[in-house]
């Protein structure tokens, strides 16, 4: 990230970022402008198909062709943008040597998405395009220490950085995914009932010094829902144009625990201390004596015997699906989301899907009769891997920052032999 301001914007945050009002106009330096074409310059390489000439960067930045040229130079320099392949001429007759042609080198640098639960820790390693270069996963006991769990953690980063041959400095955001409530700053755990001594972890400090990046900490189910949004149910995957319902949807996270994370105009909803969605906390009907507030998740046995088509199991997993939809009918109302997605952690194995489905029509079926104008309702597209999903993409949306706007403040270090 850049060497001269180590604080980072995270625009999927729902934060604003402050603006500091003032009489006199900006001025714009040398450096600044400078910065400004190379992000330019870099927007069309990333964007055109196919990757464009230097008289193509020339014609759609408007800029003279020795600015461009300067400017490609040193993306190429940086590692920031290569020499595309020329395609293969056989056969044809070509009076002199093609023009180059300008790609993105995704390799660049790099992004760390890490997925904390009560019984493991998963940490990927992703390129600027979002694509996992390496997971690694860590089992660890649910009643680990918070300093043990982070320990945990940055030996499941280390292993993926080891195991793709890249060095920490390459690394240029890291968003850590966990359950919880986040304070609105996205830089520490509050509370976390069912992680011992865990807010008692500086989890941003330790990995910032382990990678020496913008590290930014965010609740597990807000992240599930950005992944979904980006990659799920309605991402932009093979499409053109990405399911307008996205923009306006409630993930329900089913696991150990019951969050859910809130999209609305097609931003995060956080709330004004970082709590919303907070459905665990709600009391549902039909608790039982003790009244606690959230469910419970589904003993494992009533899943797999309801996915084997067990009447009594069946019956048992259409009864959660009406008590959430109960308790959820509120939230939908003052929201009004265009589209209700569950987690399916619950759910891990593809032969238990029976079972997440009739849960799903259950839970749709009583919600329809409790609200003015119902949601649809799906399956999470992305499984177990929604919130390592969003954590990569909340870290990307910080590098994305710098490269729209000064891509050449980037650390760029070039791969030694044998690196990626």
């Amino acid at each position: 990230m850049p060497t001269s301001e180590p604080d980072a914007l995270w625009p999927l945050s729902g934060a604003t970022e402050p603006r500091t009002p003032s009489a006199v106009p900006s001025v714009v330096g040398v450096a600044d402008l400078r910065a400004t074409n190379a992000a330019a310059v870099l927007a069309v390489v990333r964007s055109a198909d196919p990757h464009p000439r230097l008289s193509e960067l020339v014609k759609a930045t408007s800029l003279s062709r020795p600015t461009v040229e300067a400017i490609v130079e040193e993306l190429v320099d940086r590692g920031l943008i290569e020499v595309a392949p020329t395609p293969s001429a056989r056969g044809q007759r070509s009076p002199g040597r093609p023009a180059r042609r300008f790609r993105f080198q995704p390799h660049a640098g790099f992004v760390v998405g890490v997925d904390v639960r009560p019984r493991s820790v998963t940490a990927c390693l992703a390129d600027l395009d979002g694509e996992p270069v390496t997971v690694e996963r860590r089992a660890v006991r649910a009643d680990v220490t918070g300093p043990a769990r982070a320990r945990a953690v940055t030996s499941a980063i280390r292993a993926t950085l080891d195991r793709a041959d890249v060095d920490a400095s390459r690394v240029w955001a890291a968003t850590l995914g966990t359950p919880g409530l986040v304070d609105r700053d996205n830089t520490r755990v509050r509370q976390a009932d069912n992680l011992r001594t865990w807010t008692e972890v500086d989890v941003a400090g330790v990995l910032r010094d382990l990678l020496g990046c913008p590290v930014a900490v965010e609740n597990d189910a807000n992240l599930a829902a950005l992944g979904e949004q980006w990659r799920g149910v309605g991402g932009t995957a093979g499409e053109a144009v990405p399911d307008p319902a996205t923009g306006e949807m409630v993930f329900v996270l089913l696991g150990e625990r019951l969050g859910s994370g809130v999209i609305t105009g097609g931003r995060l909803l956080r709330g004004h201390h970082g709590a919303a969605g907070e459905i665990g906390f709600i009391r549902f009907s039909g608790g039982g004596p003790t009244d606690s507030p959230g469910l419970d998740p589904l003993p494992t046995g009533t899943v797999r015997d309801a996915a084997a088509a067990d009447a009594d199991a069946v019956a048992a997993v259409e009864a959660y699906g009406r008590r959430l939809a109960e308790g959820l009918a509120p939230v939908l109302l003052a929201l009004d989301p265009a589209l209700v997605v569950l987690g399916t952690g619950l759910f891990p194995d593809p032969a238990l899907l029976p079972a997440a489905k009739t849960l799903l029509a259950a839970a749709q079926h009583h919600a329809d009769g409790l609200l003015v104008d119902p949601p649809g309702w799906h399956l999470s597209a992305l499984g177990d891997d929604a919130v390592l999903t969003g954590a990569v993409r909340f870290a990307l949306s910080s590098v994305e920052v710098v490269l729209r706007t000064r891509p050449t403040s980037l650390n760029t270090p070039q791969p030694g032999p044998g690196q990626r």
